[in-house]
């Protein structure tokens, strides 16, 4: 399957994904948000249990998440002698078309522009920072250079599994 396409794909499930944390665990996203919101949120303190439930969710949606990403990688090059430049080059396309979409859709179009209910946290109706494009660029930089990381590790796990499969 073509990068950009099981880019769009993975760029549904990452959005699916933190569209279920900022619904069902504000709490653990909120470091994510501008100074002026983190400061005026009105969350309350989370149990232990809520933390608990919080933090199994982000593991398994994590997991399944970042497990499509190899699968994508072995299965796109399945059966072929690949190098690791060119396995590499198709997981950098697949996680940098979430970056640019969570940039462009979720964050300058959604957050910034639109603004729904379900963004604004309780306490920041009025906060300026749901308009600041700014803060969502310099994330998407930091971005980059986490799904650059990502995809150079990725792409060496995917890259030993070829192999193994074309030795057997």
């Amino acid at each position: 399957m073509n990068a950009l396409i099981c880019g769009l794909i993975w760029s549904v499930m990452w959005s699916v994904y933190v569209f279920l944390i900022l619904k069902c665990y504000p709490f653990s996203m909120l470091h994510d948000y501008p100074k002026d919101i983190q400061a005026a949120a009105a969350i309350d303190k989370p149990t232990k249990e809520q933390e608990k439930a919080a933090k199994r969710f982000g593991a398994v949606g994590g997991l399944i998440i970042l497990g499509t990403l190899l699968a994508f990688g072995s299965l796109h090059f399945h059966n072929e002698q690949v190098s690791f430049l060119q396995v590499f080059e198709y997981l950098f396309i697949v996680a940098m078309t979430w970056n640019v979409v969570d940039l462009l859709v979720m964050d300058w179009l959604i957050v910034c522009t639109i603004t729904p209910k379900w963004v604004v946290i309780r306490g920041t109706e009025d906060c300026k920072g749901y308009k600041d494009y700014l803060f969502h660029f310099k994330g998407f930089l930091i971005g980059c250079v986490y799904t650059t990381i990502m995809a150079v590790l990725f792409s060496g796990i995917d890259y030993v599994i070829l192999c193994f499969l074309i030795w057997r």
